[in-house]
């Protein structure tokens, strides 16, 4: 019988979610440890490529006459870089953050 990949996503999924080594989830479910793991690092591999970017809404900041300004850039974990322009709303940036660190 051939498996899937929503088969395996499916497993993949209740195994991260289950606490149980691979072994173990493998041996329950009566499947092969190296299908598991393989599946594991490809889904994973896609989940990283494909998440690059996320949406959380816009902010409208109104131009102030004021000397041009840079930005100030904060990296989270070495995986984001935040530009944060003067004005930037605080509400906004909280949002982003929770966005972010439900990801982690």
């Amino acid at each position: 019988m051939k498996r899937t990949r929503e088969f395996w996503s499916r497993h993949v999924e209740a195994w991260r979610k289950s606490g149980l080594s691979q072994r173990e989830y493998c041996r329950r479910h009566k499947l092969l440890k190296g299908t598991l793991g393989y599946w594991s690092s490809t889904l994973g591999r896609e989940n990283r490529a494909g998440s690059d970017l996320v949406e959380v809404g816009r902010t409208v900041v109104e131009a102030k006459p004021t000397a041009p300004s840079r930005p100030i850039e904060v990296v989270v974990e070495g995986r984001y870089l935040i530009r944060l322009w003067p004005g930037t709303d605080r509400d906004h940036l909280h949002e982003v953050l929770s966005v972010l660190e439900a990801r982690g």
